[in-house]
């Protein structure tokens, strides 16, 4: 199956990694370009102060064994093991006006504790926790890309989606906050609109709730680092090439086929295909030079009101290990200001659950502050005034923190370790909007998915999660692969979704 062609991979992130496996495992040799020191894009984790802070992974779809995913993941060495992963015991805890409100991973405890909360809504509750279970019996078909999945398949995939397309129906239809709306109690609201970050459809939020009632969506241990790591080692193992600080300026494009790319620097890398991981709209205007059109996916960039993409600031504190907040913890909070926006919540991420996070009697706190693609003007506006930007940074911080203080004020010492805006997301791996995440999905447009083709352009690839909404790593884990397989299906190659690697030539 070795065919000694080459592909160059814009992007060390998990897109990138998982193409690059892929690609070596299949015979070709993969030469892999980030322009940062490490690995990872928006899979990433750094120090501050000493202490380890986690960017990006609060849970993970594909932890449970004999799934699809949990294949995928362990193929391109994220994790080895279910050692590997951690489960917590709900998808969060949400306090409003005195009363909790949790999502267990247990729905009958949930779904009891809800009827308790508020009997009034009990018709309500059973609909909402019936919808969470229907969705437990659907897996997504990642596999392959949808244009390659067999008619034969497609309908069984139907006929499964069609034994629970009611709930479907009732939630890819409306809002988190127009479902909200039809229960009584208002702690019930807060949390069924505060469940997940930005604002989105019911179908989005049930899905991954759902996921995690599974046991699909545990926690890596460690989270982001070791599993990029462990990635980039699988990569390196099979023969793959990684250059890191390679900072790529554009394609190289030869009578209408991509011939390789050019970095900053002049230095060249070529290649018999190129498949950019990188965000989408950064490489079609920046790398590309605005010379395709991708309308599919530009209608939607170019109107972030109708199609937001969402994006936070994010903080990090060192607290006192044994603080006992829970985790996910939402709370209602007196107003701020952020971003141009108002909030009145905060969303806390207590890390004593793993090791990794500690140090001594200390662990990690972490908050992320709703924001979306509308609010980057904001942040690019204000970046070019770093005194400006840095005071209004602290500002917040301190905003936020004297709002912990006051719903916890038995925290005995709360130390600020690091600020992060939608400007350094869109600094470090040049992300549009400064977005961690592709479109949600909304009413008017429930989901993007692209083959990642562009058209008038040969041997060159989009990937990455831009390519299929709602984003987030295992939909980039999967479009990296996707991306070989249709460099395998052009190249007449069988593609074996969990092959033997390739033994290449000394």
């Amino acid at each position: 199956m070795q065919n000694e062609k080459r592909i160059i991979i814009i992007g060390g992130g998990v897109a990138g990694l998982s193409a690059g496996i892929y690609a070596e495992q299949h015979g070709f040799h993969a030469v892999i370009l980030e322009k940062n020191p490490v690995v990872g894009g928006m899979c990433v984790g750094w120090n501050r102060k000493g202490y380890y802070l986690d960017g990006c992974i609060h849970w993970l779809t594909g932890t449970k064994e004999g799934t699809l995913l949990n294949e995928m993941w362990k193929n391109v060495g994220a994790f080895k093991t279910q050692d590997d992963i951690l489960y917590l015991p709900s998808w969060g805890t949400f306090e409003y006006q005195g009363q909790s409100v949790t999502l267990w991973r247990d729905l009958d405890r949930a779904e009891r504790e809800w009827k308790e909360l508020s009997p009034v809504d009990s018709k309500m509750i059973h609909k909402f926790f019936k919808m969470v279970k229907d969705f437990t019996k659907v897996e997504l078909p990642l596999d392959l890309p949808l244009s390659m999945i067999p008619l034969n398949r497609k309908i069984a995939l139907g006929l499964k989606v069609l034994s629970v397309w009611p709930s479907y129906l009732k939630t890819m239809t409306q809002s988190c906050e127009q479902f909200a709306a039809k229960f009584k109690s208002p702690a019930i609201r807060f949390a069924l609109t505060k469940a997940q970050i930005g604002a989105g459809n019911l179908f989005s939020m049930i899905y991954s709730y759902a996921t995690v009632v599974v046991g699909d969506g545990g926690v890596p241990i460690g989270a982001s680092t070791p599993m990029v790591e462990r990635m980039k080692e699988k990569f390196l193992s099979l023969g793959g090439a990684l250059k890191v600080n390679a900072n790529v300026d554009s394609v190289i494009i030869e009578n209408g086929h991509a011939k390789g790319i050019k970095l900053l620097n002049g230095e060249e890398f070529r290649g018999d295909y190129v498949v950019s991981c990188l965000d989408t709209n950064y490489t079609l205007k920046r790398l590309l030079r605005d010379q395709y059109k991708f309308p599919a996916f530009q209608k939607r960039f170019d109107n972030p009101r109708r199609n937001p993409a969402p994006s936070c600031v994010m903080m990090h504190f060192a607290i006192d290990k044994n603080s006992n907040i829970p985790t996910p913890f939402s709370f209602e909070c007196d107003k701020f200001s952020c971003g141009g926006l108002t909030i009145d919540h905060l969303t806390v991420r207590n890390y004593a659950y793993d090791e990794t996070f500690t140090r001594g009697d200390k662990t990690i706190l972490s908050v992320m502050v709703d924001q979306s693609s509308n609010e980057y003007a904001y942040w690019r506006k204000l970046s070019a005034n770093r005194q400006l930007y840095l005071k209004i940074k602290n500002e917040i911080a301190n905003d936020v923190k004297n709002r912990i203080i006051a719903k916890f004020p038995n925290l005995k010492d709360i130390e600020l370790l690091d600020v992060c805006t939608p400007h350094t997301f869109n600094r470090y791996v040049n992300t549009s909007y400064g977005v961690y995440m592709s479109f949600l999905f909304t009413k008017k447009d429930p989901m993007f998915a692209h083959n990642g083709t562009v058209r008038g352009l040969k041997n060159f690839y989009l990937s990455g999660q831009w390519m299929q909404g709602p984003g987030g790593l295992p939909i980039a884990m999967t479009q990296g692969k996707f991306a070989i397989q249709r460099i395998c299906k052009r190249e007449k190659l069988s593609f074996v979704f969990s092959p033997i690697p390739v033994k290449k030539k000394a």
